[in-house]
């Protein structure tokens, strides 16, 4: 099977999509959603989001051909209804002629010759004639218009079958949508959380680093100062010696 969607055709199977690209270079897609492109190159589909996707939308076109082809008859019907209507009119008519006749016939009969009598009584029959056949014509228009509106009120009824159809497939896709759009949202929520972690993490990392070279500047001054008093340690030690070393000489 082919459909037929914007620039791309939808095949069912490798095999046929490899083809058909080849053949038309036309971009080609399979239902389970691998891209054939006239490159040569091939790119892989998600079999459950993309597939799917792509079957509803087959359906949804095959349904809409569907609606158009009962849409097409339920107006041949009414074109033929309206035409067995006018077969209505125009049967009346004639029975309507038929009992003027009958009345014109009644009325010369008192007043005109027996050969007068006798053209009425042959146009009388001439007009029973018409009618005869006219009820006949009647009936097969009843039994024909009866046909007519069996089928009438089957399209109907399918017509309202298809639109329920096309309205739940309609629900679903929108529903699929729906979820989707919640899906990215949570999403997008979670990377804003990690972003703010992570924005956290380096705030707390720049202020360790500071504490850090904090202490280490604090470590160098106290490393000094134990330097220093090293110093001043070694030079009272020379006082006490060179004291000590006068003290003896004394």
């Amino acid at each position: 099977a082919e459909y037929a969607f914007g620039c791309a055709i939808v095949v069912d199977g490798e095999k046929a999509a490899n083809q058909i690209c080849d053949a038309t270079k036309t971009r080609t897609v399979t239902l389970e959603g691998d891209v054939y492109n006239p490159s040569g190159t091939i790119s892989g589909g998600s079999k459950n989001n993309l597939g799917s996707t792509l079957k509803n939308l087959m359906e949804l076109q095959q349904f809409r051909s569907n609606l158009q082809n009962q849409s097409k008859r339920l107006k041949d019907v009414s074109t033929r209804l309206d035409g067995l209507k006018q077969k209505a009119a125009t049967y009346e008519k004639l029975s309507t002629d038929l009992s003027l006749a009958d009345a014109e016939l009644e009325s010369v009969l008192k007043s005109l010759s027996q050969t007068s009598v006798g053209i009425l009584l042959e146009k009388r029959d001439r007009i029973t004639s018409e009618i005869e056949k006219a009820e006949l014509d009647f009936e097969a228009m009843e039994q024909e218009k009866t046909t007519k509106m069996e089928l009438y009120r089957k399209l109907q009824s399918q017509e309202e079958e298809l639109t329920q159809q096309r309205e739940l497939r309609f629900a679903e896709i929108e529903k699929g949508l729906k979820e989707a759009k919640a899906e990215v949202a949570h999403k997008s929520q979670l990377a804003r959380e990690v972003e703010t972690q992570a924005e956290t993490l380096s705030i707390e990392r720049d202020s360790l680093k500071a504490e850090v070279e904090a202490a280490e500047d604090a470590v160098k001054v106290a490393q000094r100062a134990v330097q220093n008093a090293s110093t001043k340690e070694a030079d009272l030690q020379m006082q006490v010696g060179d004291a000590r070393a006068s003290y003896e000489e004394a």
